[in-house]
């Protein structure tokens, strides 16, 4: 049986580089390596089908939800493990390496934490980051064959040591500033940007040299269950606006430094700004 298994896990790993673009063998590794079937609430499962609706596996064989689906936790609430294909691709964009310490925001069950995990190793660190104190109770006893692995509550509030990466599984309105400052030069974050209907777009930034201007680019329009402590009704407001504003698509920086408003900004807050306008220190080193 676990030979078949294996081969079920195997397949899948496939089945998300086919939908998903996923090209990393590291990354393709550890989805064929972590049980997927062992984080989910147990079934029969209740699965997210390609057009957004909802369906119940016949039965709980670990085949149902051993492909490119999302699977729910919480049918009330909307709240999913989310397509491994999707988020495979994210997961790619952050390019984490063996020995990195990750902070992931909004763990749920865990899944997608010890994804991370297989990738950082056993000399690799992650901090997973679930403010409901149920899941983050079941997400602790799922992870705990990764040792590597610390779970903890808010994700805004919590104290951080520098960190390689960023990923945020649940969608913000701001940046909390914690999170800027923890992370290390040459690090990335992936954060989903949503507004009042949880859609919006996910951004791939990069800290270089210097300390004002990150590189960013955003990734493609998505929907997110939302980060509580990092959405504000008037940033959930300032959210949905820049959403019908087409420079979205044309973002290339995250500005840190004080400045009015301007033509570049597609997102302008308090502290932080995403922008069109490029930084020629972006992602350089300084020059001698």
């Amino acid at each position: 049986m676990r030979i078949v298994y294996d081969k079920l896990r195997e397949t899948y790993a496939s089945e998300v580089a086919v939908y998903g673009g996923v090209k990393s063998e590291a990354l393709l590794r550890a989805y064929a390596a972590v049980p997927r079937e062992r984080m989910l609430p147990q079934g029969p499962w209740t699965v997210e089908a390609l057009d957004g609706s909802y369906y119940v596996t016949d039965d709980a064989d670990a085949s149902r939800i051993l492909h490119a689906v999302g699977v729910s936790i919480d049918p009330k609430r909307q709240l999913n493990s989310g397509n491994p294909a999707e988020v495979g691709r994210m997961l790619e964009e952050a390019r984490i390496e063996p020995g990195e310490t990750v902070f992931h925001v909004g763990a749920g069950l865990g899944y997608f934490s010890a994804i991370m995990a297989e990738l950082v190793g056993e000399s690799g660190r992650v901090i997973a980051a679930e403010i409901d104190p149920v899941l983050a109770g079941r997400c602790r006893g799922n992870l705990a064959p990764w040792p590597q692995v610390e779970v903890v509550g808010d994700g805004v509030a919590c104290s951080l040591p520098p960190v390689d990466v960023i990923f945020a599984s649940a969608g913000i309105a701001s940046i909390p500033a914690s999170w800027l400052e923890a992370l290390r030069p040459g690090g990335r974050m992936i954060f989903p940007v949503t507004g009042s209907l949880n859609g919006g777009f996910i951004f791939r930034v990069e800290k270089g040299v210097s300390p004002m201007w990150l590189s960013a680019k955003p990734l493609n329009f998505v929907r997110f269950y939302p980060c509580a402590g990092a959405r504000k009704p008037e940033a959930v407001s300032a959210v949905d606006q820049a959403i019908a504003d087409p420079k979205g698509a044309h973002v290339r920086s995250l500005r840190l430094d004080v400045h009015p408003p301007q033509h570049e900004c597609w997102l302008h807050s308090d502290g932080w700004c995403l922008s069109t306008a490029e930084h020629d220190h972006a992602n350089r080193k300084e020059s001698p």
